[in-house]
């Protein structure tokens, strides 16, 4: 037998660049001084340098978030166009949510807030005004129509039953409904 430990089976295998293995007992020569990365660490009883703050150059960073104004506008805008298909309350209300978005969008501009809720109602409101206001003109021609209707029926019946065919003759035409009979 050999007075020679065996060797460690973890050890990393000496390759190309690597120096020949330590006789037992040797001391380790010193590490090397880092190359061009990090400094070395300080010396014990010193506190660790500090370094500057990260933040966004050139102001504040974004808000979290969307305004409660944005939502509000996005909302009103979402019930203006469910409303949008009654005659003058469907444009009033789109009218509305267009001045709430427009509001909301500014605003957020102004304070860093995310947009896109304002940009979104303001969209929707826009929508909503034009169907109300198209709902609101057609509404318009067809009372004046069904009225041009009513002095024409006025003029050529003598008798209510006579009046109420020719109306339902004249007007009950435009909506696909067959007189009766």
């Amino acid at each position: 037998m050999s007075d020679q430990t065996p060797p460690d089976p973890y050890a990393v295998p000496p390759a190309g660049g690597y120096p020949p293995p330590q006789t037992p007992g040797a001391v380790p020569p010193a590490a090397p001084p880092p190359a061009g990365g990090y400094p070395p660490p300080p010396p014990a009883g010193y506190p660790a340098p500090t370094y500057p703050a990260a933040g966004y150059p050139g102001g504040q960073p974004p808000k979290p978030g969307a305004g409660p104004l944005s939502i509000v506008a996005l909302v009103v805008a979402i019930v203006a166009l469910l409303i949008s298909w009654f005659p003058f309350i469907g444009a009033v209300a789109g009218f509305i949510a267009l001045v709430l978005g427009v509001i909301a969008w500014v605003v957020a501009k102004k304070s860093g807030r995310p947009a896109g809720l304002a940009i979104a109602g303001t969209i929707i409101s826009v929508i909503a005004l034009v169907i109300g206001l198209v709902v609101s003109v057609a509404f318009i021609a067809l009372i004046d129509k069904a009225q041009e209707e009513e002095a024409y029926c006025n003029s050529v019946s003598t008798t209510q039953q006579e009046f109420d065919d020719c109306m339902a003759d004249r007007v009950g035409s435009w909506f696909g409904i067959e007189p009766s009979s």
